[in-house]
This record gives C-alpha cells, sequence and structure tokens, in this order.
C-alpha cells in the first residue's frame, strides 16, 4: 500500500555497504557482511551462503525493464559507467557509493560503527491487513494508511486504481498496462479523466443523485470495471475526447467560440454533460460535431440564465437531468425553469426582482466577462477565438474622469461606468495602453486590436463616448442577450 519508496532506498543503502565491505574485506568483519547480506538476499539453510539471485526485495509495481534494473543492481551492483545510468535506481545507488566512499575517507574508524547503527538502529515494520476477501483487505489498508498519514501527502485516488487494475492483469498485460498509465501520466490529468468517466457512466446509469468521491464511486460501486481493465477503455476514450488532435481540428468555429464563453464560467460541470455527450455519440455510432453547437449554446444560456439569477447551486442538478435523458431518450432535458425565471417577478421584503434587475445587478468580475465575451461572439460571428489566452476588460469610459468632464452624481456615474455597456474585451497591452485615457485617444488603440468590437468603437463617429451611449449600449446588449436565452434556454 505505502512505503514501498523507503524500502527500495534503505535496500540500495545495505547494498552500496555490503559492496564496499566486500571490496575491503580483511577477514574482520564477516559477521557485519553476514549481518548485511540476511537483510539482502535469502540465506542457503545447509550452507549459510546468500543467493544474490533471490534478493527479499521484489518490486510488483513496475515495468520488467525497471524491475530489472533494480534486480540486477541487487544482485551485482552497478558495473557501468555514470554516463550509462539510465533510472533512478541507477542514479540513487551510485550517489550512496559515492557518499560512503566520502564517510569512510573522512571516518575510517567509524565507519563499521556506522553500517552497524544503520542495521541495528532502523526498524522496518510490516503491517499486513487481514480480510475475508481483496476488497475488504484494501479498505483495511487505506484506513491504517490514511491514519498514519495524517501528516503526509494524501494518498491520490488514481495511485489505488492503477494497483488495483495492475494486481488483476496477468504478467502478459502489465507491461502494456504500465506503458498506457505513463503515457497518459505525461499527456493528461487521470485524476480528471477518471472523473469524466464516472459522469460518463452516472449519465448510461441514470444516476442523478448527488455526486459522490471517485474512490467510494469505482472501489465500492464499479470495482468490476478496475478488475477486468475495461474502466481504461473508457480513459482512452475520454482522452480521445480531451486531448485527440484528430477530435480538436473536427470543431467548428462557431463551438470553439461558445467553448470560450463557457470556460469563463465558475462552473465547470458543462464538461461533464459534453464528455457524456461525446461517449453517447460514439457509442451510438452518431455525429458528435453534427449538435455540438447547439448543445454548447443551449447549456451555455441555461447555466448563464441561473448564473444570473442568482441559482447557481442548482446548476449540477441541470447536469444531471440532461446527460440521464440523453442515455434514457436520446435526448438532452435539462429540466430546467429557465423561461419561467425569464419572465418572473422575485418579491422580497425590499423590492420586486425581474430578470432585468438581476441582469443590471450582475457585477462580479467573472460573470461580467462571460457576458461580454458572448455578447461579442453573437455580434461578431466571424470574431477569432485565439485573438490572446487571457483577454482583459476595458472600460470604455475611464473609471477615473474629472468631474468638469461629466456633471453627474458619483454613485449614478459609477454605477453606469460599471455596467455592461461600458466594457469590451482587449488585449493586455492595449488595455495597458488605453489606460484611462478619454475616448478620442483611445480610438486609435481599438483600432490595432484584433477584437471585431474594439474595432467598431475605433470608427464610432463621435469623439465622445458619454454616458448616453452606455446606456443605449447597454439596453442593446442585453436585448441580444435576452433574445439567445429565449431561444436556447430550451
Amino acid at each position: 500500500m505505502d512505503g514501498q519508496q523507503r524500502t527500495t532506498t534503505l535496500m540500495l543503502l545495505l547494498k552500496a555497504m555490503h559492496a564496499k565491505l566486500t571490496r575491503e574485506n580483511n577477514g574482520k568483519m564477516q559477521r557485519l557482511l553476514d549481518n548485511l547480506a540476511s537483510c539482502l538476499w535469502e540465506i542457503d539453510g545447509v550452507t549459510g551462503e546468500p543467493d544474490p539471485t533471490k534478493p527479499h526485495l521484489i518490486s510488483h509495481a513496475i515495468s520488467d525493464d525497471k524491475h530489472q534494473v533494480l534486480q540486477n543492481i541487487l544482485e551485482n551492483g552497478l558495473e557501468q559507467d555514470e554516463a550509462e545510468d539510465s533510472s533512478n535506481y541507477e542514479k540513487n545507488y551510485r550517489y550512496f557509493v559515492t557518499q560512503l566512499d566520502e564517510f569512510s575517507a573522512n571516518h575510517a574508524t567509524t565507519f563499521h560503527e556506522f553500517c552497524l547503527c544503520v542495521l541495528k538502529s532502523c526498524i522496518v515494520l510490516s503491517v499486513e491487513c487481514g480480510g475475508q476477501d481483496e476488497e475488504n483487505r484494501l479498505e483495511y489498508a487505506l484506513r491504517v494508511f490514511n491514519t498514519l498519514n495524517t501528516r503526509g501527502l494524501p494518498l491520490v485516488d488514481t495511485d489505488i486504481f492503477k494497483s488495483v487494475i495492475f494486481s488483476y492483469r496477468t504478467p502478459q498485460e502489465r507491461e502494456a498496462f504500465v506503458t498506457q498509465w505513463q503515457e497518459l501520466e505525461q499527456e493528461c490529468d487521470i485524476d480528471w479523466l477518471f472523473r469524466l468517466c464516472m459522469h460518463v457512466l452516472r449519465a448510461q446509469k441514470g444516476d442523478k443523485s448527488r455526486e459522490i468521491g471517485l474512490r467510494p464511486f469505482f472501489l465500492n460501486k464499479h470495482r468490476d470495471l478496475l478488475k477486468d481493465g475495461s474502466i481504461m477503455q473508457e480513459i482512452a476514450k475520454m482522452q480521445e475526447y480531451w486531448h485527440s488532435d484528430e477530435v480538436s481540428s473536427k470543431v467548428s468555429h462557431r463551438a470553439y467560440q461558445f467553448y470560450n464563453v463557457l470556460y469563463t464560467l465558475d462552473s465547470g460541470y458543462w464538461e461533464f454533460l459534453d464528455g457524456a455527450y461525446y461517449a453517447y455519440c460514439q457509442q451510438k455510432g452518431k455525429d458528435y460535431f453534427k449538435g455540438l453547437e447547439e448543445v454548447l449554446m443551449r447549456t451555455c444560456a441555461h447555466f448563464l440564465i441561473y448564473t444570473i439569477a442568482r441559482h447557481p447551486g442548482q446548476i449540477k442538478n441541470l447536469v444531471y437531468n440532461a446527460y440521464t435523458s440523453l442515455y434514457k431518450t436520446g435526448n438532452i432535458d435539462f429540466k430546467a425553469e429557465s423561461q419561467e425565471i425569464l419572465k418572473s417577478v422575485v418579491t422580497t421584503q425590499r423590492r420586486e426582482y425581474t430578470f432585468r434587475t438581476f441582469f443590471e445587478a450582475a457585477q462580479t468580475k467573472r460573470l461580467t466577462k462571460t457576458l461580454v465575451a458572448l455578447n461579442m461572439y453573437l455580434k461578431y460571428p466571424k470574431q477569432d477565438t485565439g485573438v490572446c489566452e487571457k483577454p482583459e476588460i476595458e472600460h470604455i469610459f475611464p473609471k477615473k474622469w474629472q468631474t468638469n468632464y461629466v456633471k453627474l452624481d458619483k454613485k449614478e456615474a459609477n454605477a453606469l461606468v460599471e455596467s455592461i455597456g461600458n466594457k469590451i474585451l482587449l488585449e493586455k497591452p492595449l488595455n495597458i495602453k488605453a489606460s484611462n485615457g478619454y475616448f478620442d485617444a483611445k480610438k486609435p488603440k481599438y483600432a490595432k486590436s484584433k477584437f471585431l468590437e474594439a474595432q467598431d468603437l475605433a470608427k464610432f463617429p463621435k469623439s465622445d463616448w458619454l454616458l448616453e451611449d452606455i446606456k443605449a449600449r447597454t439596453e442593446e446588449i442585453y436585448q441580444r442577450l435576452y433574445v439567445f436565452f429565449k431561444e436556447y434556454a430550451v
């Protein structure tokens, strides 16, 4: 369960000690050599001779080539030059050899005492958990580990899954599995792929209950997928969906625009719906890309309505409804109340709230950026998606202005300045240059932007951008987004 690295390190140290003492053996340290040998290898019961081909340490959790490197070191030490070292086993063993030589040179009279100290003072305690079956033994082992490891790094769920999958593979299958796992670790986040797979399985089983952790989901509810190794097929499918150039090259320009909008949201649960939709299309032989734009636009509309109306906690349930209905009926049904929210009036002791009220109050930086991006893509369908990695919010009318420039109550002016009608996306270098300059001075910077909306503002016929312009643009944006919500939040 745990301790492989420390045990391996200790064995490499003992082997380095044994090799050094063997080279320097003058016949007076045989007892010390025998004690070290008994820690490293099996001892013949008749002759008392150690058998270096039968080391006590045998790893079942590494690939065959690495396993052989370790076994060669424990049997023969290192025979090649340092330049030929290819694994951490060789590098760490060579490190111990060098340090022991240095220690012996500086403390020649106490080196043997150091070896005795390691043998007598270092205690290796093996804790083996019992149980009626493999599942119980693993559960007990995890409990012991988590109890003893409260101050250390937690055991990652996928490390446990890897161990279970590996233990049920045949010797012939293990090498291929280790190679596949290592490639996954290098290319992507395996924990994330398992979470995607979990939601795909939930969709297939019609499970709309509250999401549970990866460990209880796979170890308690779907251990069979780990035992027979079929989970790796699902993981490969999710890797293809998430990382394949072939898949990404077929995604339309319009779909990429809505991916950009969704990525700016607080909730990333849309990714689980998208992953389930991809898996469903693969299973049913349907064209994933044909309906992708509509799925993303509907998801975007529902998510934003619930976020604007201050119901973000219900978004997870929308996703559960959507992907379970897909597998049950072949159609995505969010079972959302989005259309009702658009029309409803919420009355409190202080005031009445309409969707428009919530929309105008949506001043969080992240949500504003999402709405500005959505408006831009709706108004400019040909807008490129790769303009810059992190566009910034630009205030067209500056946040700081001279009082003689506009005669307005400061509180009212601030509300207009921070409204969505006064904000666009702009590249960071241009945003810095535009700074708090006035509109006519900003136009040349806007003209250099790759955002089409900024380019259009550079052609604005007036030299001033005034508060009435902010109000007009706010109304234009609201109406455009409202039409989008009415059409796609279904």
